[in-house]
């Protein structure tokens, strides 16, 4: 009889490694297109490009806990590029492979939270894998996006199983490792091989983080064995280039990819051998993670009874503690239900109700699963999917809606149950305001709310002012009253109206007095009442209250313009009559600004007034000006472009000047449009280089933006932009 002794347990994912791009650190990552670099889009931290590249990503995992299966969770950004605004997404699109095998991935549209007109794609994977290999690798290729988050856990093996070798007659726990060989990233150890035809020996992959593979055409392995019985060799195979294994006993042809697994059954030789070599001469092979394994010979016991304490013969006459005896076959059976595995049990959580999958002391199948494996769910039955926790989840938007699922509502195919009817995600959408719903209907609205087909919509003229949908609510429906329909509304023929008052009823430059308009002097608007309106109540400036006024000492003017001054009176560019004492006898007076002594022109002082050019001072005095011809800075003024609506003026000197004043020259600089309103324009004083009491050249730039679609102009005329500037 052959004795067999074997555990079975369930486990759990073990998180073995996490990565987040918000450390900012590479971590082992290798980056084909050296393009990657760490960066944001919105909230989000990536590693990888925010341009119209092609990013490549890779990382091996070396020296794995013994293990069945995998999950791999991540998550990668891909920005949709729009060219000519036409998306070129269908070109580029992301691979994500585990192993040289592509995985699929989810997609959700973010909704350009980069801040440009590209929309961006959150790409979600969540997949669990059989997998028992000692390394794994991760390769990712996109373009214009890169990788937010990744997580990789595995699901262990059972106490005392070295490889999770679970797929042939013997128990996991009778395998023993042997070997491990070509499993480092860069390969350097080749205990019992024998390079016969290599090329370079190795070769670099980058889609397993730059890792190593033997490339050959032919070689050797050598080794002892202790003990054994079975023989399982295992290694991975790149590309599916035919290569031929012999074992002396017999031999094989490998010509398909990835892990390889060779059984040798009733393998007795102490010494293992293998040739290895292409089946083509031109070929070659690409192998690493060379594992070997093999198990104990089996002890053999004649007619033992499992679990059995006192036997005679082939009858058991009492057994061991947690078993229970046949009377009728005369053997032993574990008792279920103690919380003790014994024998043939695959699980006991000390009762016999079906608990974690385990039922009866079998492990069972979860709801709607296909494939389990010790109680894990592998592979669920169509028309639903795998979550995280191994449970089956009904798949959203098939059409069909599972009834005591986690389903409320499908969405079908043809939009019948799509959003419109109230059913979102599979789930009800919630009605907003409303206050009790029965399912997707709606059976009582919110104070201040009525409802309409299920929907609830604002009560107007119920006097509750709902301030997300209402301004106002004066329960009535009079116009023209401040508040109609709920919304602000103000008297008839309003100009301006805020919040139901009425802030303008009257044209610009007037008032509303006393139920009339009234022309407001001193705004800078002329009205048809006003002669001008210079905004100030200066007198003798041309304009005072709105009238024309000449300046003082003027005796002949024109429209606020002096034409002539009284007698011994000057008319001054700044349109002033400036008196002239005793001009011409050398004593400088506190109205000239010149006095040389003599009335002729062309030496720096005229009629007591200092020249174009020139500059006098007086050193000594009570002594003639001595007067210097200087010849004067001259403003140059560029016109540099215009975008969209603005235009830009640069302004600067031909020369270093300054200021005597302690008020820098940009505080005194005006500039108007000619023959527009200035209600119509607006304009910006940018400063590159201020003038104050220091010598440079100054510079100034003017941003003008101009409204011109309110101003009226008769048909075929164009508007002429003309900027006046002045100190």
């Amino acid at each position: 009889m052959i004795l067999l002794i074997f555990l079975v347990c369930t486990t759990h994912p073990t998180l073995i490694y996490q990565y987040d791009a918000y450390s900012n650190i590479i971590d082992g990552w290798e980056d084909e297109t050296h393009v990657c670099s760490f960066e944001t889009c919105g909230q989000i931290h990536f590693f990888g490009t925010s341009f119209n590249d092609e990013i490549k990503i890779s990382r091996i995992f070396l020296n794995l806990e013994p293990h069945s299966h995998i999950k791999v969770e991540a998550e990668f950004l891909k920005q949709l590029f729009i060219y000519n605004k036409k998306s070129i997404d269908d070109t580029y699109i992301s691979n994500f492979m585990i192993d040289e095998e592509l995985t699929q991935y989810e997609s959700k549209m973010l909704f350009q939270i980069c801040g440009d007109e590209n929309p961006e794609y959150l790409q979600t994977i969540s997949i669990v894998r059989l997998h028992n290999r000692r390394s794994v690798w991760i390769y990712i290729q996109t373009y214009y996006g890169g990788l937010i988050s990744f997580r990789l856990s595995i699901l262990k093996c059972s106490d005392l199983c070295v490889g999770c070798i679970d797929n042939y007659h013997k128990f996991c726990q009778s395998w023993k490792l042997h070997q491990y060989s070509f499993n480092q990233k860069s390969i350097t150890n080749y205990d019992g091989w024998t390079l016969i035809s290599v090329l370079n020996q190795n070769i670099n992959l980058f889609n397993c983080g730059d890792c190593q593979f033997i490339i050959f055409q032919e070689i050797n392995f050598f080794t002892k064995l202790p003990p054994h019985e079975d023989v399982l060799i295992r290694f991975f195979k790149l590309f599916t280039n035919p290569i031929i294994i012999d074992y002396l006993e017999s031999q094989q042809t490998i010509s398909f990819e990835n892990q390889i697994e060779i059984l040798l059954r009733n393998h007795h030789n102490p010494i293992l051998q293998l040739n290895i070599k292409t089946q083509s001469n031109s070929d070659f092979g690409f192998i690493r993670d060379f594992e070997l394994y093999y198990t104990q010979p089996e002890l053999m016991f004649n007619n033992l009874n499992e679990g059995c304490l006192e036997q005679f013969q082939d009858k058991c006459l009492n057994c061991q503690e947690g078993w229970i005896l046949d009377e009728f076959q005369e053997n032993c059976h574990p008792i279920c239900g103690d919380g003790i595995i014994h024998g043939q049990e695959q699980c006991d959580y000390g009762n016999l109700i079906s608990k974690y999958s385990c039922h009866l002391c079998k492990y069972s199948c979860i709801d709607f699963c296909k494939i389990c494996q010790f109680g894990i769910c592998l592979q669920c039955q169509d028309g639903f999917i795998i979550n995280g926790n191994f449970i089956c989840d009904p798949l959203c938007g098939d059409g069909n809606l599972i009834p005591y699922s986690t389903e409320q509502c499908e969405i079908s195919v043809n939009g019948v149950n799509g959003v419109q009817d109230g059913c979102l995600d599979c789930k009800f959408i919630s009605i907003e305001n409303c206050k009790t719903n029965h399912f997707s209907i709606c059976l009582e609205c919110e104070v201040g709310f009525d409802i309409l087909e299920s929907i609830c919509f604002p009560h107007c003229g119920d006097k509750l002012i709902l301030k997300q949908y209402e301004d106002c609510d004066d329960g009535n429906l009079q116009p023209y009253d401040g508040c109609f329909e709920c919304k602000f509304q103000c008297i008839e023929d309003c100009k301006t109206c805020e919040k139901g008052q009425c802030i303008q009823i009257c044209e610009d430059g007037y008032e509303y007095v006393n139920n009339s308009c009234l022309s407001v002097c001193g705004d800078q608007i002329v009205t048809k009442e006003e002669d001008c309106d210079d905004g100030n109540l200066q007198p003798w400036d041309g304009c005072f209250l709105c009238k024309y006024s000449c300046p003082q000492y003027c005796y002949d003017c024109y429209q606020g313009i002096c034409l002539e001054c009284y007698y011994q009176y000057q008319l001054l560019n700044s349109n002033q009559c400036k008196q002239q004492l005793n001009c011409g006898d050398g004593y400088l007076q506190e109205q000239e600004e010149c006095d040389d002594g003599n009335y002729e022109a062309l030496d720096g002082c005229k009629d007591c007034l200092i020249e174009l050019n020139w500059i006098c001072i007086t050193i000594i005095k009570d002594s003639p000006s001595q007067c210097t011809f200087v010849k004067a800075p001259n403003l140059i003024i560029n016109y540099l472009n215009i975008t969209q609506n603005k235009q830009y003026i640069s302004i600067q000197f031909n020369q270093g000047v300054k200021i005597n004043t302690t008020q820098l020259l940009s505080k005194t600089i005006n500039y108007v449009l000619e023959n527009i309103s200035q209600k119509n324009w607006k304009g910006s004083l940018f400063i590159i280089q201020d003038v104050g009491s220091d010598v440079n050249f100054g510079e100034y730039i003017i941003s003008i933006e101009t409204n011109l679609e309110n101003l009226t102009k008769p048909d075929g005329y164009q508007y002429r932009k003309c900027c006046f500037i002045g100190w």
